[in-house]
């Protein structure tokens, strides 16, 4: 089944850019189509359930499987780049419909650094601290690079969805917060200048979406419901994006030349804007 709907344009404002700009987070309603929203919880929730003995790469391992005394694991069951083992998956990562939303909100053409698939468990899903995306990625220049988190079912205050500390990404990258420690820094420790912000939260229905910035500070709380939290994301980078070197599973093992840019199979130009 081929997702027509996501092969349409999404309409935006240039209000909508400027906000983005200005907070470093937006909102967008039924990113996802109604007629395909079903479709697409279906492919993702079956991609990660077809790779539940497997690393996050989809690697197979008899130990992958999540261990309950894991920091890590309490927090979500993670799967990374679904798009390139499978298909189903692929339609939405490719699809124009999205990649131009971060397109005209980057500023420039965009290239798939990476997808996630984001499952945090019922009642036992923990809290994703406070933490910005890009220091942890190896690329130069981190100030564009951005990800839309689409909620696969609804995310609420009571199951783990996103809250962000408004206009945070021009504070530039800080110290990576290490999400696997049992209790890792505090937002206030790596980033004082955030005392007295307020936190926006940010639920979102089924098929709507956030798009934010790579630097700008975000959060999930717990999933306290008696269902899984899904959610969905696609990380793009800029296509000029550098690689600068540092160590990271998307980057380890491949043909890379520092200093260059990042680019062929792995991370296609998506945007047609």
């Amino acid at each position: 089944m081929t997702l027509q709907s996501l092969l349409e344009e999404y309409p935006i404002t240039d209000a909508q850019i400027e906000q983005y700009q200005r907070d470093g987070y937006t909102k967008f309603e039924n990113v996802i189509p109604a007629d395909v929203l079903e479709e697409c919880q279906t492919r993702v929730a079956a991609a990660v359930a077809a790779e539940e003995h497997t690393d996050i790469l989809g690697r197979e391992n008899a130990n992958a499987a999540p261990n309950p005394n894991d920091t890590y694991s309490q927090i979500f069951t993670q799967r990374v780049n679904l798009w390139q083992r499978h298909d189903t998956v692929k339609d939405i990562v490719m699809s124009p419909r999205l990649s131009n939303l971060a397109a005209r909100l980057c500023g420039e053409p965009v290239r798939v650094w990476h997808d996630q698939a984001l499952f945090k468990d019922a009642k036992t899903g923990a809290k994703t601290p406070w933490h910005q995306d890009a220091p942890y990625w190896p690329h130069k220049e981190k100030t564009k690079q951005l990800t839309i988190w689409i909620a696969m079912k609804d995310a609420t205050m009571d199951n783990g969805c996103l809250s962000f500390l408004p206009g945070t990404q021009v504070l530039g990258p800080r110290e990576p917060v290490q999400l696997a420690d049992e209790h890792p820094k505090g937002v206030y420790d790596i980033a004082p200048e955030c005392r007295g912000l307020s936190a926006k939260v940010v639920e979102l229905k089924a098929g709507s979406c956030t798009f934010h910035n790579g630097l700008t500070f975000h959060y999930a709380g717990p999933n306290r419901s008696d269902g899984v939290r899904e959610a969905f994301a696609i990380i793009y980078m800029p296509a000029s994006t550098i690689y600068e070197g540092a160590p990271h599973v998307m980057t380890d093992g491949r043909d890379l030349k520092v200093g260059e840019v990042l680019n062929g199979e792995t991370f296609p130009v998506v945007s047609t804007d």
